[in-house]
C-alpha cells in the first residue's frame, strides 16, 4: 500500500507542475493604472553601426537625371518599402559608404538624420541644390526561446517595439516566462543585458521597449513546465489516475477481506 501511495503522491505532483495560472498568460496587469503613464514615451536614437545596409537616394532640385545617375548606379539594388527599389550602400568594417565623387564617407555612430546633413556636404561640390535620403534598410532583431516562430527578423523601418518584435515571433508560447524576457544588446562594441516584464503595465517606459538594431531576445521557459513533454505526461495521467484509483480500491477491499 505504501507503493500506492507513492505513486498517486507523484502522479498529483506531476499534473500540478503541468499547469499553468491563468495571471502568467496575462499582460500588463501588474502596476499602476495607465492613464497615470500617461505622456511621451522615449524613443533611442538609432545610430548606424558597421555591416549596415543604408538606403540612400539622391535627388537634384534641377530636374536632371544625368546629374543623380551616378548614385543610382554604384548602388547596389535594394528592395524597399511597398517594393520599391532602392539604392542601397553597405557601411563597411571601417564605417565608411563608398559614394560616386564624393568618396568614402564615415557614418558609423552617427544617426540617419545625422548621416544625411554629412552626405549632403560631402556631394554639394559635385551635384546642385542636393536633396539626400537616408534610412536603415536592414533593420534586424532576433527571437529566441519560448515563441511560437523563433528567428531572425528584417524589417525595411527603424522603430519597433517589443510587442511588434515578438508579434512577428508569433506571440510568447504558453510555457514561456512573460515576467522575465532578456534582451541582449551591443553598442558601441560592448554588450549591454536588459529585462522586460510583460506583466508590468510601466514596461511601455522601459529602455528596453523599443529595440535597436541586431538586439536578440531571448523568452525564458516557465519553470512548472519545460519542453512539451509534460503534455505528453498529462495526457497519459489522464488515462492512469482512474485506472490507478481502481486498482488500489480493489487492492484495499481485498486486503480488508482477508
Amino acid at each position: 500500500m505504501k507503493v500506492f501511495y507513492a505513486v498517486i503522491f507523484g502522479a498529483l505532483v506531476l499534473m500540478q507542475a503541468a499547469c499553468i495560472e491563468h495571471r502568467q498568460l496575462i499582460n500588463f496587469d501588474v502596476g499602476p493604472p495607465f492613464d497615470s503613464l500617461a505622456g511621451a514615451f522615449h524613443h533611442p536614437t538609432l545610430r548606424i553601426q558597421y555591416d549596415d545596409l543604408l538606403a540612400i537616394t539622391v535627388l537634384s532640385q534641377i530636374a536632371d537625371p544625368k546629374a543623380t545617375a551616378p548614385f543610382q548606379a554604384a548602388a547596389t539594388p535594394g528592395a524597399g518599402a511597398g517594393g520599391v527599389v532602392e539604392p542601397t550602400y553597405l557601411v563597411d568594417v571601417h564605417g565608411c559608404v563608398n559614394l560616386p565623387m564624393a568618396g568614402r564617407v564615415r557614418v558609423v555612430g552617427l544617426t540617419t538624420q545625422e548621416a544625411r546633413d554629412t552626405i549632403t556636404r560631402y556631394i554639394e561640390p559635385y551635384l546642385k541644390n542636393p536633396i539626400v535620403n537616408v534610412k536603415l534598410a536592414n533593420f534586424r532583431f532576433s527571437v529566441l526561446g519560448e515563441v511560437n516562430k523563433a528567428g531572425t527578423y528584417t524589417v525595411p523601418y527603424e522603430r519597433v517595439s517589443i510587442l511588434e518584435a515578438l508579434s512577428m515571433a508569433g506571440d510568447v508560447a504558453k510555457y514561456g516566462n512573460r515576467e522575465n524576457i532578456l534582451i541582449i544588446r551591443q553598442t558601441d562594441g560592448r554588450r549591454q543585458y536588459g529585462r522586460i516584464n510583460l506583466h508590468r503595465r510601466d514596461v511601455f517606459q522601459s529602455p528596453y521597449f523599443y529595440i535597436q538594431q541586431g538586439d536578440i531576445i531571448y523568452v525564458e521557459p516557465l519553470k512548472a513546465k519545460v519542453g512539451e513533454t509534460a503534455d505528453v505526461t498529462t495526457k497519459y495521467l489522464q488515462w492512469a489516475l482512474p485506472i490507478i484509483s481502481a486498482l488500489g480500491l480493489l487492492v484495499t477491499l481485498v486486503t480488508a477481506t482477508k
